[in-house]
């Protein structure tokens, strides 16, 4: 989540680091501890990073950054803790796509207005955010492929003029029991679009690869909301993605 912080931020750890290599000799010489120049340089660099690591590397519940924002939610506003389950719905345009390819099949014709017209097709989905300071990554279970889609690359960035927080991402997304109008794989890409004040829930749009030779690739939106900042396994999202299936009914 780095790319969130602007420089001027970034830079402070690095000042305050080369303030320690500098100095550190003669603050511990004032209490009594005699330390070489040597030893300082050869230790304080890895000691420093590891320190960064184990507090910002982590996604775990329990993750020595999470708690700390947990305590101070204000921290959101600089990046925010994305980690969790979020659950909520797409909105695919395949029923549009689907008249076009019946008509080329067919005598029956359609104009750009019956197009618009058709509605689209909404399905559930489930989908798990891992977030640290370094690395960000993305799991989703679609219900009506029973599909797996995971994030081949990542990355959060804030928009200059609206500050709101976007998390773009490609995907490849994994159908085994795959319709013969679908492929066993395929990739994607998804931009989602946080609020600092509403970063429970997210919005945006994907769109896809799938058989695009044959102008089947679909796109649509999603709508997302965050039930639960504890991190699952895939089976238990799976779980999670049926059962907002059954609640809301598509």
């Amino acid at each position: 989540m780095y790319p969130l912080l602007p420089w001027k931020i970034l830079s402070v750890p690095l000042v305050l680091l080369t303030a320690c290599a500098v100095y550190f000799d003669e603050v511990l010489k004032a209490i009594g501890c005699d330390v070489s120049d040597q030893a300082i340089v050869r230790y304080l660099p890895p000691l420093a990073m590891g320190f960064v690591s184990l507090m910002f590397g982590l996604t775990c519940y329990y993750a020595p950054w999470r708690f700390v924002w947990r305590v101070v939610p204000w921290l959101n506003k600089l990046f925010p803790d994305l980690n969790g389950v979020w659950v909520g719905a797409t909105s695919s345009n395949w029923p549009k796509i689907k008249k076009l390819i019946d008509c080329s099949q067919s005598a029956e014709t359609v104009t750009e207005q019956d197009l618009f017209n058709i509605p689209e097709q909404s399905n559930t989905i489930a989908v798990q955010i891992k977030s640290s300071l370094f690395r960000v990554t993305v799991e989703a279970i679609l219900t009506s492929t029973k599909g797996e889609a995971y994030s081949i690359t990542a990355k959060p960035w804030r928009h200059q003029h609206t500050k709101d927080i976007h998390l773009s991402y490609v995907y490849r997304q994994e159908n085994p029991s795959h319709a013969h109008t679908d492929e066993e794989s395929h990739l994607g890409a998804a931009d989602l679009i946080l609020r600092a004040d509403k970063y429970n829930e997210a919005n945006g749009v994907y769109w896809t690869k799938r058989r695009w030779k044959e102008g089947r690739n679909t796109a649509g939106t999603l709508e997302l909301e965050r039930v639960s900042d504890k991190l699952v396994s895939i089976g238990e999202l799976r779980a999670i993605a049926e059962e907002q299936k059954g609640k809301v009914g598509y």
